[in-house]
């Protein structure tokens, strides 16, 4: 058994038994591992901290025989290094921050690393706990996720011509196609939806206002719903978020 030590961001937990906990984390060198903290729950201060807590970051290690190959290693160790206590402050934070969390769970394989997305995940939650302006967080997030797992859809140009869309309203977007559809397009297709991302937003990932911002959320998270086949965890909560933004601009 190797015994492997990694920092880690806590993505999702489970309760096992009266004493053990199921943990789903994020690294930078070892990318999502799932875990089984025997005795968590009932911890030492020599091996865990009461508990390890969602959306926290600490220093892990763990056991395991083949790296790569099981589907639930052993933690034999925990040390929490960040709480991002700002989080649980504010519902909109947390929210956000579960969102994010949800969605790395989904897009990322067991033991598959990027350690862009760690990096970006770690910086986005404590963004969110230090107060910065929720649904910007997440966009940036989105993006970047959807980037380095290799499913950030086409936004400059039709996605099955590949005709340049200049066009700055009623632009269709397919998830199955992987972007943005022309008009001349758009009729074949089955999957499909009315787009408010604006011009600078689809080009530079520019957002002059808070609905471009909106715009962008409410198209990435369409997106990521249908490759993961369901809605993210707090996606309504955001989705109204996103309206509210909308309709204070008018």
């Amino acid at each position: 058994m190797q015994l492997i030590r990694d920092s880690a961001i806590v993505l999702k937990r489970l309760d096992y038994s009266e004493s053990s906990q199921i943990l789903a984390v994020f690294t930078p060198l070892h990318g999502k591992i799932s875990l089984i903290a025997k005795g968590a729950r009932r911890s030492t201060k020599k091996r865990f901290s009461s508990g390890v807590e969602l959306l926290e970051a600490g220093e892990v290690v763990f056991s395991v025989r083949e790296i790569g190959q099981e589907a639930l290693a052993t933690m034999t160790e925990w040390k929490t290094s960040r709480t991002f206590l700002g989080l649980r402050e504010r519902l909109d934070r947390l929210n956000a921050a579960q969102y994010a969390a949800d969605i790395t769970a989904q897009l990322t394989d067991n033991w598959d690393k990027h350690a862009v997305v760690y990096a970006s995940l770690y910086d986005t939650l404590e963004d969110l706990s230090q107060g910065a302006a929720v649904l910007s967080a997440v966009v940036a997030y989105q993006r970047t996720l959807l980037g380095e797992t290799g499913v950030l859809p086409q936004l400059d140009r039709c996605v099955s011509c590949g005709h340049t869309l200049n066009e700055t309203r009623d632009i269709y977007f397919s998830s199955f196609d992987g972007g943005l559809l022309c008009r001349d397009c758009e009729p074949a297709r089955v999957e499909k939806r009315l787009t408010a991302i604006t011009r600078s937003a689809r080009h530079d990932g520019m957002f002059a206002t808070d609905a471009d911002v909106a715009g962008a959320f409410d198209l990435f998270n369409y997106h990521i719903s249908h490759l993961i086949g369901r809605a993210p965890a707090a996606h309504a909560f955001l989705l109204d978020y996103a309206r509210r933004m909308r309709a204070a601009r008018r």
